[in-house]
């Protein structure tokens, strides 16, 4: 945030490097879910939920290649 301070071409309702409509959805979106999330995984098998998140990881990776 105080990098971007003075740094020209940002949009409005930003400070420096902080664009708030996106952090005020980031966080409404983390409080609504966490509670779904916690309680999923609570639910599934370790092993299921490992080979879940390697799946996760290995298609964010693959979007950053491509």
């Amino acid at each position: 945030m105080v990098l971007g301070e003075r740094h020209a071409g940002l949009p409005a309702l930003a400070t420096g490097y902080v664009y708030w409509p996106a952090f005020l959805g980031i966080v409404l979106a983390s409080v609504l879910f966490a509670r779904l999330g916690a309680r999923i995984a609570h639910k599934l098998p370790a092993e299921k939920l490992q080979k879940l998140f390697a799946l996760f990881l290995f298609i964010v990776g693959v979007q950053f290649l491509a």
